[in-house]
């Protein structure tokens, strides 16, 4: 199924949760530069069973395993273009063997920010040429494309640069086979991780509905999502998708995170989103099958 016609279905739909913490939970090491892209490498088989997991948990989407895996990524640790494309297809057999027709594929596409490795999802503190992102992106988009992916969401993404150079560069580069949406980071006050007033983003992507039909965050704390809702974030005439992280802080240097969050505040949180308009609900980094399950109950 596509994912406009999943979410033209009335009620609210339910998206996976966080891939990489989930990896970690099965024993996968994820401590390099390529974080749940080196399980493409290494134990593919583990990608496959995370999916598995997410799909008997109830998830209506599922997103591939491709959030770091960008072209310059691979490259960057010397990997040829032949072993790329392998890694792609390791990506998408593992997901299309464990999904059904009725969910939704969504190709994953971390932001520049994710190539860095450093944390910089979180704080935004890059700004490229709208040229610049286009070169990160499109090898992996179009990987996808080839594989028979057409529905696509940049995720976690900090920079409101980059958000208009995937508006206004990336988008238009692809015909309307195609559906992006885009899903941001934001701090603890409900600002763009980069410290662009909400407000602005609001004002900037409500203009351009038809090229992003969906729009939202993840990986940010379930307190600072209700502030961006306060900032107009459900006054956007997209549909809107909210995928909290579990409220723990990153630490970029480990990649590890901290104390044990806030999952119940999300499960608490997910009724009045849904009851707001909010059409997509899920998690992000350590929020666990198990979750999703429990998010699917109280959807459905």
């Amino acid at each position: 199924m596509r994912l406009l016609d999943k979410i033209a279905l009335p009620g609210a739909v339910v998206l996976d949760g966080g891939l990489a913490t989930t990896l970690e939970s099965y024993g996968c090491d994820l401590n390099t530069s390529l974080w749940s892209s080196e399980v493409l490498r290494t134990e593919v088989e583990k990608i496959e069973q995370a999916h598995q997991d997410f799909t008997h948990a109830g998830a209506d989407i599922v997103l591939t395993s491709t959030y770091q895996a960008s072209f310059p990524t691979f490259k960057k640790i010397g990997l040829t273009d032949q072993e790329i494309c392998k890694l792609y297809d390791n990506a998408i057999d593992s997901i299309k063997n464990a999904t059904h027709d009725n969910q939704v594929i969504v190709g994953s596409l971390g932001p520049y920010g994710a190539y860095l490795s450093d944390g910089s999802e979180y704080t935004g503190a890059y700004d490229l040429t709208n040229a610049d992102y286009y070169q990160f992106h499109y090898q992996r988009i179009d990987a996808l494309i080839t594989r028979g992916i057409h529905d696509f969401v940049f995720e976690t993404t900090p920079s409101f640069s980059e958000i208009k150079a995937i508006v206004e560069t990336i988008i238009p580069q692809y015909s309307s086979e195609n559906t992006f949406w885009i899903s941001v980071t934001i701090d603890v006050g409900g600002n763009l991780s980069d410290g662009t007033p909400f407000e602005t983003v609001v004002d900037y992507i409500k203009n351009h509905h038809e090229s992003v039909p969906v729009f939202g965050i993840n990986c940010s704390k379930v307190s600072a999502v209700n502030k961006a809702i306060d900032k107009g974030l459900i006054s956007l005439p997209q549909q809107v998708a909210i995928y909290p992280n579990g409220g723990a802080i990153f630490n970029a240097e480990s990649k590890t995170w901290s104390d044990n969050g806030e999952h119940e505040q999300l499960f608490e949180a997910i009724p009045q989103w849904i009851a707001q308009g909010v059409k997509v609900v899920g998690g992000c980094c350590q929020v666990s099958p198990q979750d999703i399950a429990r998010i699917d109950k109280i959807v459905k």
